[in-house]
């Protein structure tokens, strides 16, 4: 009978990636499965959690909502064996679609927050088709603003958002003729 001996302190990493417009209709489950066959295919010496179905010891950092698409998405993985970041990100970005990249790649300790908890903030970025001017006064309105109540539908009856609390910062650009907003 052999045993398979766990690490006692895991070695962690923690990638950078980026999703490209192509994908953007992929779901955070997608993106698991996407991430875990790329693991398998690279021969990435991934951890696996103990019990009876055992999965790769991957976890996302945000849920990227379906639609949308990324610059900088974050993830973290448990090993099994040492592997230098430069060979992760090679192996990976070799073995992955085009339109999803590994950027960059650390080497975290055990003790560092799971990235649910330390992610604090997000940027989203739209363009619209209205004059720049137009779109800076509609972030001041907002922005003076104590609240932004929006519809949602529930389960049962309709429920009223405040989304005013949950924005940080409103900046408005100019590109060729369209405002692009980036919103905190």
């Amino acid at each position: 009978m052999t045993f398979r001996l766990r690490r006692v302190i895991p070695l962690r990493l923690r990638a950078e990636y980026s999703v490209g417009s192509d994908l953007r209709f992929l779901s955070t489950l997608d993106m698991m499965k996407l991430m875990a066959r790329t693991l398998r295919r690279a021969r990435i010496p991934f951890a696996l959690s103990e019990g009876f179905n055992p999965h790769i010891r991957l976890s996302l950092g945000t849920v990227l909502p379906v639609g949308l698409w990324s610059k900088r998405e974050y993830f973290d993985l448990e090993l099994e064996q040492e592997m230098s970041c430069s060979e992760f990100v090679e192996k990976m970005n070799l073995t992955l679609p085009p339109d999803v990249k590994i950027i960059a790649c650390i080497q975290i300790a055990a003790t560092i927050p799971a990235l649910m908890n330390s992610i604090n903030c997000a940027c989203y970025s739209f363009v619209v088709r209205k004059p720049v001017e137009e779109m800076e006064q509609w972030k001041d309105i907002v922005l003076q603003r104590d609240d932004l109540i929006v519809k949602s539908r529930g389960k049962k009856k309709d429920l009223d958002k405040n989304l005013r609390p949950g924005i940080l910062k409103i900046e408005v650009n100019r590109w060729q003729n369209f405002a692009i907003i980036d919103i905190w």
